[in-house]
């Protein structure tokens, strides 16, 4: 068999020479990513259950940012301030406890220290009585040299004693009157961190109390009601999303950088988003988030979609009178003209 050279062939293999290394820098070092255009949803929800007594809005409203959505009440207003008001009753009789506990322990002391001047003082009264006798007795003999007795009068065992006596009451006594010192002292302070956690629930307690009034709900943002699933009248669990709002226009655009330009992406550098649909209409996004690893890309993010491909996580903040559409498919393109945008904050 003979083979036949088809000129056919030879173009094919020419062309996948020629289109390989281009595509595959292309692949590599993308200069367009896509992303999609999204508005961060602002839920509403209380840390504590509620009953709905009024709704505002209706499903797919639109409303303006501080525009009352609806009024509520606590439904655990009451077990709330019990709890409060057992706890604050609680710590008062603990603090009357230690309080009487210290006042016991100073009125012991202050009895110790009186009882032990009364006993000093009886026996220095009876040492000096002794010591008086002594002298008395003396002085009636004319025999004996009275100066020589004078002389001798500090070395009187009576005198002694009495100084002794002196000494051991007052080292007694201020020994006592330390610990009663530092008693009142602690007397002082020891009622400090119950009177400042009384005070905080007395300030809480105050603050449930104006919640018994009725609650009202703002719009955190303008935007759409995107979610109202509760009615007048009904009870919602504490944490349960009462409603969700909507941005009436995207402000973020998540993208996916490929492997090939991730040390090109910083914080605060600015890249333009342009439409799909609209190829004249661009908007500059700025940098405001990056992910902290690689991933595979979502298939609607793929420039050929039964290919997988991975990129790092990019949010871009752009402004808020675009033209896009929520969930809206965009093109983020990394350079123009060789240059990097600039936005205006």
């Amino acid at each position: 068999m003979r083979f036949r050279f088809n000129i056919i062939y030879l173009v094919f293999l020419l062309g996948v020479g020629f289109f390989f290394p281009i595509t595959r820098k292309l692949v590599s070092r993308p200069e367009e990513f896509y992303g999609i255009a999204e508005n961060q949803i602002r839920s509403i929800n209380l840390q504590y259950p509620v009953e709905i007594k009024e709704i505002n809005v209706k499903l797919g409203e639109k409303v303006d940012s501080g525009q009352l959505l609806a009024r509520l009440y606590r439904t655990d207003l009451s077990i709330k301030l019990n709890d409060i008001n057992y706890e604050i009753r609680e710590l008062q009789v603990k603090r009357m406890l230690d309080t009487e506990h210290l006042q016991a322990e100073l009125r012991r002391l202050e009895a110790q220290r009186s009882a032990i001047r009364v006993e000093y003082e009886q026996e220095i009264a009876q040492a000096e009585a002794e010591y008086a006798a002594q002298e008395k007795v003396l002085a009636s003999i004319k025999s004996i040299d009275l100066n020589a007795n004078k002389a001798k009068a500090a070395n009187n065992p009576h005198s002694v004693r009495i100084e002794a006596l002196k000494l051991e009451m007052a080292a007694e006594t201020k020994q006592l009157d330390t610990e009663i010192n530092d008693l009142r002292n602690r007397m002082k302070t020891a009622q400090a961190p119950d009177d400042l956690r009384i005070k905080k629930l007395e300030s809480e307690q105050e603050l449930v109390r104006r919640q018994e009034a009725d609650l009202e709900i703002y719009a955190p943002q303008a935007g759409i009601v995107g979610q109202l699933d509760f009615l007048a009248g009904e009870k919602i669990e504490a944490y349960t999303i009462i409603m969700r709002i909507y941005g009436t226009h995207p402000d973020v655009v998540t993208t996916y950088i490929g492997d090939g330009r991730l040390a090109e992406i910083k914080l605060g550098e600015v890249l333009t988003v342009g439409s799909i649909n609209q190829p004249e209409y661009t908007v500059q996004g700025k940098v405001i988030g990056l992910g902290t690893r690689v991933r595979e890309l979502p298939e609607r993010l793929r420039r050929i979609p039964e290919i997988k491909a991975w990129g790092r996580e990019v949010q871009l903040q752009i402004p808020l009178d675009n033209a896009f559409l929520q969930g809206e498919k965009v093109k983020v393109t990394m350079q123009r003209s060789g240059e990097i945008f600039s936005l205006n904050d």
